[in-house]
């Protein structure tokens, strides 16, 4: 009998607890748009890009002896003759000559220029 009685105010406390929750509030259709506020405060400055060498590559196809080169402030870095290959002649630091190995087939021809360090 003594259970019983205290299983009844344990109940009671549950059943007002359970009677606590938050309860949604509805809400009313929404307004119109109002107009768009001044512009803010400039934000503060990014940091600053990368400052390694860029190397630009420089791609084509020769079927003969060709000339290939960088730009006017870059020099050639590396050469490349893919498939089936040929010979590469360099006139300057910029400027080389390939010529295939067999005139007429197709070489795809790469050139890796970098800038020109300044002394």
């Amino acid at each position: 009998m003594q259970v019983r009685l205290l299983m009844i105010p344990v109940l009671l406390a549950l059943l007002a607890l359970s009677a606590c929750e938050e309860k949604p509030q509805l809400a009313g259709p929404q307004g119109e748009k109002g107009e768009q506020g001044p512009p803010g405060a400039a934000g503060p400055a990014g940091p600053a890009g990368p400052s390694g060498t860029v190397i630009r590559f420089v791609d084509g196809e020769c079927r003969q002896a060709c000339t290939v080169a960088c730009e006017a402030n870059e020099r050639i870095l590396s050469t490349h003759a893919i498939n089936p290959g040929g010979t590469f002649v360099f006139e300057d630091d910029g400027r080389a000559t390939f010529r295939p190995q067999r005139q007429g087939v197709a070489v795809k021809v790469v050139v890796a220029c970098a800038p020109k360090v300044s002394n």
